[in-house]
């Protein structure tokens, strides 16, 4: 009976056979498959999963078929494949076969022991298929004096089979994204590859321009190394040939290029430049690039946040970097002392204010204000902080020719603590750098945009007004000796204990009304006296005891949980200060929840 007729064609016969796994994976990955899978009739010599295994494991440099380059991939298999069906009956001892590889023939040898092929045994003859027939064979055939390629590497594959290259390896491995970058075929990418003395000569001048050891990049901060990587790549790929006068990298500055010199003193190695990656171009340099921003840092103010070992000050960093102040800071001939918040102290910030996140907080107008309010134009360490209150001017300077709003409020209480406006206090003091010294503090400093009247004024026109009648008070208080509002507008310094609506409804001022009834005398009085005048009082400064007012009479404090403030007034019940701190260019205020009334 004759065999039955072929119903599988070549392809489709290999996928099912398990002695041909590898031939298949190949006819994929040399875009063949469609090839063979036509009209025909072919002839292939199918090498088995032995065979190929053999090869790779004879060929330096290939331990898959994908280290194989696709174009020697192709050829090998073109050579393997012949037109026109040959059966094993067909063929004779010296006869020469025309391949799909042009000008490349086997040669076959017919003896009573088989089948070969340019020397490889046949091991299965005359595979019939509806487009040809297979004969699989025990070698994989390569033409003589052909020279196997191996596919390009990714640039994480090259930096990784290169010894000199093994700390940009580890380093590259402290930044995901950009070590999924490096291997990402689909990426084009031009890496400056440091060399591993390169980066030893980088650690050894952190060490000395710092004054930390760096005896590893473990010591290198994340935020540092994840800078300095970005500006070792461009975002396309470029040879030594392409490159630019000036080129932008990834960290968003640019890099100087004249000839095979980065920078002005990087030099690329010789016979090290355009190494052809398949994502890209590796050029191999002497020298670890650094960031001017970094660089600039070095040994000023700004350094203790860029090089914090815990990333404590990102948010800080971002942030002086977008209101482009780095140069203030980092000017080698200025005498500063910086107030650095921390992450924390953004989010917290942040979190009670109107910014839904730190991109609108980085992206608003008072940006710039907000950071110059936490640099003081001098050094002054915590030993040279007075006992008590005091205030010191700022670098950040309002529209008001007088300056009103540009000093920051400092109490030292000593073992409990240096606060800066009542609030924020020092929780890392004295980190001292060669223009400056660095305080670092729990909370973000607000320079006042308004006097105290302005803030009586615009809470009585809130949604939920609180000072509508003390406002009242003020406007209707005696002028004789001058008008309050206006006091509480101008130049000076105060302390207010501002009273609340419900507070004046306790004392008896029903409404506006009730209070324009009043006597203009006995309003200015009663005003006065909760206003201490010449010093800004914070809650950090506050003491039990005696206080006197810009009436006259006193009142008495008493600090505990909550604070209370006691009028002269027998009658009267203790005022209990239930808000604190509010900030104002000439002063600040403290809500109370009474009316001091004086003797």
């Amino acid at each position: 009976m004759p065999d039955p007729e072929p119903t599988q064609n070549i392809v489709e016969i290999a996928q099912g056979d398990d002695r041909f796994e590898v031939l298949v994976d190949a006819l994929g990955s040399a875009e063949l498959v469609d090839a063979l899978s036509a009209t025909g009739p072919f002839t292939v010599f199918a090498p088995t999963d032995a065979a190929f295994e053999a090869l790779l494991a004879a060929t330096d440099g290939v331990d898959a078929l994908e280290d194989i380059s696709q174009e020697s991939l192709t050829q090998i298999l073109q050579y393997h494949v012949a037109n026109g069906k040959v059966l094993s009956t067909d063929l004779m001892d010296g006869q020469t076969v025309p391949t799909l590889l042009n000008g490349n023939d086997l040669t076959i040898g017919v003896s009573g022991s088989g089948v070969t092929v340019n020397g490889a045994n046949v091991v299965v003859a005359d595979i019939e298929a509806t487009n040809g027939v297979i004969h699989a064979v025990d070698q994989v055939l390569v033409p003589e004096g052909f020279v196997i390629e191996l596919a390009p590497q990714t640039i994480a594959e090259i930096a990784s089979g290169n010894e000199s290259l093994s700390l940009l390896v580890a380093a590259l491995g402290r930044v995901p994204s950009l070590l999924d970058a490096a291997g990402d075929e689909t990426a084009t990418l031009t890496v400056f590859a440091p060399t591993d003395d390169a980066f030893a000569a980088l650690l050894t001048t952190l060490t000395d321009a710092t004054g930390n050891t760096f005896a590893s990049l473990d010591d290198v901060p994340d935020y540092v190394l994840e800078r300095v990587l970005q500006y070792h790549i461009l975002g396309s790929a470029k040879t030594a040939a392409e490159l630019a006068d000036s080129e932008e990298t990834l960290e968003g500055s640019s890099i100087s290029v004249d000839g095979t010199v980065l920078n002005g003193s990087v030099n690329v190695v010789a016979d090290l430049a355009d190494i052809s990656a398949s994502n890209g171009v590796v050029h191999v340099i002497d020298a670890v690039l650094v960031p001017s921003f970094i660089l600039n840092s070095l040994n000023t103010v700004l350094e203790p946040a860029i090089f914090d070992a815990e990333g404590r000050f990102t948010t800080l960093v971002t942030a002086v970097e977008t209101a482009e102040l780095a140069g203030a800071l980092t000017n080698a001939d200025a005498t500063l002392t910086v107030f650095a918040p921390t992450n924390d102290a953004f989010t917290a910030y942040i979190d009670a204010s109107d910014f839904a996140d730190a991109s609108e907080l980085l992206a608003s107008d008072m940006l710039g204000n907000i950071l110059l309010y936490h640099v003081l134009g001098a050094t002054v360490p915590s030993s040279a902080i007075v006992a008590g209150a005091s205030s010191a001017p700022t670098l950040y300077e309002d529209d008001d020719e007088d300056e009103v709003g540009e000093v920051v409020y400092i109490s030292n209480n000593g073992e409990d603590g240096i606060f800066l406006n009542g609030g924020p206090q020092v929780i890392i003091p004295d980190l001292e750098e060669g223009n400056g010294v660095v305080h670092v503090i729990d909370g973000v400093l607000v320079p006042p945009m308004n006097s105290i009247a302005e803030i009586v004024v615009a809470s009585a026109g809130a949604d939920a007004p609180e000072f509508t009648l003390l406002l009242a008070a003020l406007q209707t208080a005696d002028d004789t000796d001058g008008d309050l509002v206006e006091l509480l507008s101008g130049d000076g310094t105060f302390t207010v204990f501002a009273p609340t609506d419900a507070a004046f409804n306790a004392a008896g001022f029903a409404d506006v009304a009730a209070v324009e009834a009043a006597d203009p005398a006995t309003l200015r009085a009663i005003l006065l006296y909760h206003v201490v005048s010449g010093a800004a009082v914070f809650s950090t400064d506050l003491a039990s005891g005696a206080v006197t007012t810009a009436g006259g009479g006193d009142v008495t404090v008493t600090v505990a949980d909550p604070v209370t403030i006691a009028d002269l007034n027998a009658d009267s019940a203790d005022a209990t200060v239930t808000s604190v701190n509010i900030l104002a260019t000439n002063g600040v205020v403290h809500v109370i929840d009474q009316v001091l009334l004086p003797e």
